[in-house]
C-alpha cells in the first residue's frame, strides 16, 4: 500500500477522458464541459491516479460550482471537502465573491460545508443564462449559494 497523499491540481486535456468518465459515472452532465466558456477545472490524484474533479464556472464576482465527483472507493473520506476548500481558496483569489450550485443528491453534503438553500430565481442573472441552469440541471435540482469572503481583507499579494 502506497504512503502517497492525494493531491489537487489544475486539469489538463490528457485528464478530460477520465473526467469525463468520472461525471458520467455520478450522473453528472458532461456535454458542456468542452465548449463552457470560464470553466476551470481541478483533479484528484494519487500515484497519478485521478480520481476526484470538480469545476467552476466564471461569471464575474460569481461563480457556479459544478461537476464534483470522486470515484466510488473513495467517497466518505473526506476528498469532497479537499476539492471543495481548493476550488473555494481559489475562487476567493481570483475576486469571486458568491459560490452557487446546483444539486439533485448532494444537498446534505453542501449544507455540512456552509451553503445555504436559495430559490434559484434569486441567483444573479448570469448565472441564470448559463447552460447548467438552463438546460443541464432539471428545475427539480436543489439550488444552493455560500458567500466568501473577500480575499483583499489586509492580505498584500505582492
Amino acid at each position: 500500500m502506497s504512503s502517497s497523499q492525494p493531491t489537487i491540481r489544475r486539469a489538463q486535456s490528457v485528464d478530460l477522458a477520465v473526467v469525463l468518465a468520472l461525471l458520467k459515472i455520478s450522473g453528472l452532465p458532461t456535454t458542456e464541459l468542452t465548449s463552457a466558456l470560464d470553466l476551470q477545472l481541478w483533479v484528484l490524484e494519487k500515484n497519478e491516479s485521478v480520481f476526484g474533479v470538480i469545476g467552476m464556472e466564471r461569471f464575474g464576482a460569481c461563480a457556479l460550482l459544478r461537476s464534483l465527483a470522486v470515484g466510488a472507493d473513495y467517497q466518505r473520506r473526506g476528498f469532497g471537502r479537499m476539492l471543495v476548500a481548493r476550488l473555494e481558496r481559489e475562487a476567493q483569489t481570483e475576486g469571486v465573491l458568491q459560490l452557487v450550485l446546483l444539486t439533485e443528491t448532494a444537498e446534505r453534503f453542501f449544507h455540512s460545508i456552509g451553503y445555504e438553500v436559495i430559490d434559484r430565481r434569486l441567483t444573479p442573472e448570469k448565472i441564470q443564462q448559463s447552460a447548467e441552469f438552463r438546460s443541464l440541471c432539471p428545475a427539480s435540482a436543489v439550488c444552493m449559494t455560500k458567500l466568501l469572503a473577500s480575499s483583499h481583507a489586509g492580505v498584500s499579494h505582492g
